[in-house]
């Protein structure tokens, strides 16, 4: 009965669809138009260019943040986050269609990478890939059905009817994902839900655990309409100083664009500031992240940047050891 549940859910499966990039995202999120497989399916080619880009090896955060600054469709979806209807619980529905996509990746041999390990590596035929002939349909997706269909039908229940796609998703969930996914995704809602005053006072503490030195002028001009903070790094190798200008937005809904950029690098030359750092909780569209590069330095943080910052200097927030199960205890 398993058996005949799944081929009829693979034949009714549509997987094909090709990412178009594009550098402006339109007014509603365009992976919610998409099918589960559609958004499954729309990440593996961009998947497999950056990597081929970066000469076949990174860390997942690498690639997905390499994925979403090549798309503003990819970089909006990876940063939604859903309510789950059973449990009230916010999840990035982003985090299990990537670690999909590079499941299904690794069983067709394009990329190899270990569990609870951030590295991935492209394969010799994952590096020799031509993309500009490469169909995601018959090269991965209706490969890899066929080990869903076998992995499936090892763990089927006699005495009970079992749901295909919860099954499929509950073996990528507890094997593949980051074990930091849930926390990663509270600090977001947390984030999301401060105020602009206190986003602000929190940019400027994650900044003093990095170093800067603020002074009573960045509070002062807190409303000058571009900069949240005005301080001094001093650099241990060589010792020098540097005049630091920050500027902090945190936004829910709209990515930071251009224009934002452009006055932040006014200000900043208003206030003679040798780099400046702009944080928000969101995401910089490709037109604001080509405008940072231009003129004086200014280096972006974006949400799931600011998340890892977040974990990396653990700002108000306590580690804790846990431990996962080896395959051994679950081998027959």
């Amino acid at each position: 009965m398993l058996k005949k549940e799944f081929a009829r859910m693979i034949e009714e499966l549509d997987y094909d669809v090709e990412p178009v990039y594009v550098k402006n995202g339109g007014d509603n999120m365009y992976y919610d138009t998409l099918n589960s497989e559609q958004q499954i399916s729309f990440l593996i080619k961009p998947i497999i260019e950056v990597l081929q880009e970066a000469g076949g090896q990174l860390e997942r955060s690498e690639i997905r943040d390499r994925i979403s600054e090549k798309d503003e469709h990819i970089a909006e979806f990876e940063q939604k986050l859903y309510t789950s209807i059973k449990t009230g619980n916010q999840y990035k529905k982003f985090d299990f269609k990537f670690n999909f996509a590079l499941k299904e990746l690794s069983y067709v041999g394009f990329l190899v990478y270990e569990k609870y390990k951030p590295l991935v590596t492209l394969t010799a035929k994952g590096s020799a890939l031509d993309l500009d002939n490469f169909d995601v349909k018959t090269e991965v997706r209706e490969k890899a059905a066929i080990y869903w269909e076998e992995k499936a039908s090892k763990n089927k229940n006699k005495d009970k009817i079992v749901n295909v796609e919860d099954e499929l998703e509950d073996d990528i969930k507890s094997n593949e994902d980051d074990i930091l996914d849930d926390v990663k995704v509270k600090l977001q809602s947390a984030i999301a839900n401060m105020t602009p005053k206190k986003f602000e006072q929190f940019s400027r503490a994650l900044l003093t655990k990095m170093g800067v030195q603020f002074t009573d002028k960045g509070i002062k001009v807190s409303n000058d309409g571009g900069i949240d903070g005005y301080g001094y790094h001093m650099d241990d190798d060589d010792f020098r100083t540097t005049r630091v200008v920050i500027q902090c937005k945190r936004y829910n809904t709209a990515p930071v664009s251009e224009p934002d950029i452009n006055q932040f690098l006014g200000a900043m030359n208003k206030f003679q500031a040798d780099y400046g750092v702009f944080i928000t909780n969101s995401r910089f569209t490709n037109a604001a992240r080509i405008a940072a590069r231009e003129g004086t330095p200014i280096t972006l943080i974006d949400g799931n940047d600011l998340i890892r910052l977040i974990i990396k200097y653990e700002l108000f927030i306590t580690p804790i050891t846990t431990y996962v199960l080896d395959e051994f205890y679950n081998e027959e």
